[in-house]
């Protein structure tokens, strides 16, 4: 029900579960309709669940919500109840699943989840938060269950994880993998392509114009590269890099330069053996060991491969996996 007794049915949005910035995104916009709204993060986990710790919902008073808490299996029920929440005006911790007072909701793994419905999250919070994920710059917010206040804390580091510290649920935000692709030709679009349909971002660094306009509308920025040297790379802890090129001389040079960055995850095309000759090139050039040791190559889960798209499809798992690894 709302303020005015009307029974208001949830109903889902269709926005992104997987970017964290789809919450701020719905908060945001129900705050200039002016509809009042609640967060929701999971904040214990007993036995199996779908999602992590942290997982978010976002919930408004009209009924709509965006993002997991399970795998689509109580989000209804929790909107439900967040709506109730916000017309009370008060946070909640509450329980679904076993152990829980709502019996007729239970979660399919068998175990349960502890949901922090916070509601009518402040205006400047969720505009700095939108802020800074635009920025791919990370952070947490603190949540303090005893009095419902709220604090956005800058920085984050890569392998920091939401948890409870001090009677303060602390929930980390870090920036969706990007893409950085170098090279030319099938293998490029393909990824462009396979890594967009997938929502994450990517950037393009094209040594041909061949199929340029085919990446732009897939929605990757195209930035030509001539020469031996590289234009400043959009590199965080969060990017990885993937060089797709046949031409080992010009592959060469670049990777030299890519080399100087500090991704989660850098690998280049070839087979087993022209990865030998890319390192000891390397080597000769005089770069150090340990950052030759972080290339990886041949790229991809499985191989060889034999068509652009299952080399993407193989590529992007490698770069999925170890984005886990370094999540956690």
């Amino acid at each position: 029900m709302n303020d005015l007794g009307t029974l208001v049915l949830p109903r889902d949005t269709g926005l992104d579960p997987d970017d964290p910035a789809s919450v701020f995104s719905l908060l945001l916009e129900g705050a200039r309709e002016g509809l009042a709204g609640a967060l929701i993060t999971i904040v214990d986990i007993n036995g199996g669940a779908p999602r992590a710790l942290g997982a978010q919902m976002a919930v408004l008073e009209d009924g709509r919500y965006c993002g997991y808490v399970s795998g689509g299996c109580v989000e209804a029920a929790v909107a439900g109840e967040a709506i109730r929440c916000i017309g009370a005006g008060a946070d909640e911790i509450m329980r679904f699943g076993t152990g829980s007072p709502f019996i007729d909701i239970k979660l399919p793994c068998g175990g349960s989840i502890d949901v922090h419905v916070h509601v009518r999250p402040e205006a400047g919070m969720l505009a700095e938060a939108q802020r800074m994920l635009d920025l791919r710059a990370p952070f947490c917010v603190a949540f303090r269950a005893t009095d419902g206040t709220t604090a956005l804390v800058p920085g984050s580091a890569p392998r920091e994880r939401s948890e409870w510290r001090d009677g303060v649920f602390y929930r980390h935000y870090h920036p969706l993998t990007q893409l950085v692709l170098i090279g030319e030709g099938h293998e490029l679009v393909s990824l462009a392509q396979i890594g967009r349909a997938a929502g994450l971002p990517v950037r393009s660094f094209m040594t041909a114009e061949a199929h340029g306009e085919v990446v732009v509308r897939a929605g990757s920025p195209v930035v030509p590269v001539s020469g031996a040297k590289l234009p400043e790379l959009p590199v965080d802890p969060f990017t990885a890099i993937v060089f797709l090129l046949h031409d080992r001389f010009k592959e060469s040079r670049l990777l030299e330069s890519a080399l100087g960055y500090d991704p989660f995850y850098i690998g280049a095309l070839g087979s087993r053996r022209t990865h030998a000759t890319r390192v000891a090139r390397l080597e000769a050039a005089g770069l150090g060991e340990e950052r030759i040791a972080r290339l990886h190559g041949p790229i991809g889960l499985y191989g060889p491969t034999r068509t652009s798209s299952a080399l993407a499809i193989s590529v992007l798992g490698e770069i999925t996996e170890a984005r886990i690894r370094l999540d956690g």
